[in-house]
């Protein structure tokens, strides 16, 4: 009889690179379109730059909302719509963005040496996938089972 509790998943790995700052960031397709994303399990949902929702062809929804970083900073944000997250030609999930001015944290990030991001991929998109982070492979570790 198969074990029901045992789990036969594929799943898919992302590469992760560490930056000046320590923080973790991979290249991911947002709608096509190859960006560069900070992986951050601390943020409740995954934010967009709200200068780049043309290039990724994001579309704005709602009201904007007053969200608060990690260091009380008022941030205020407007949703979106779902959009398509993957590597390469494997779309992983459709979810919404919250979009915000990134222009302090790019700005914290060169200063310290490191290559600005295009978006952060939040505890949303992470607890959703099932996602791990395996820091000896440096990469990322997502379960199938687990897509839209």
């Amino acid at each position: 009889m198969k074990n029901p509790f045992k789990s036969s998943l594929e799943t898919y790995t992302i590469p992760l690179k560490f930056t000046n700052s320590k923080h973790l960031v991979c290249q991911l397709f947002l709608n096509g379109v190859e960006g560069n994303f900070l992986i951050d399990t601390g943020a409740s949902n995954s934010c967009l730059d709200n200068t780049l929702t043309t290039k990724f062809s994001v579309i704005q929804e709602g009201d904007e909302l007053p969200l608060t970083s990690a260091g009380n900073e008022k941030l205020n944000a407007i949703g979106s719509q779902k959009s398509s997250l993957g590597i390469a030609s494997k779309a992983l999930a459709s979810i919404p963005f919250m979009l915000i001015d990134m222009e302090t944290i790019n700005a914290a990030l060169v200063e310290q040496g490191d290559e600005k991001i295009d978006g952060i991929i939040g505890a949303d998109f992470l607890h959703k996938k099932k996602a791990s982070i395996d820091y000896d492979q440096s990469c990322l570790v997502l379960k199938e089972s687990s897509w839209f």
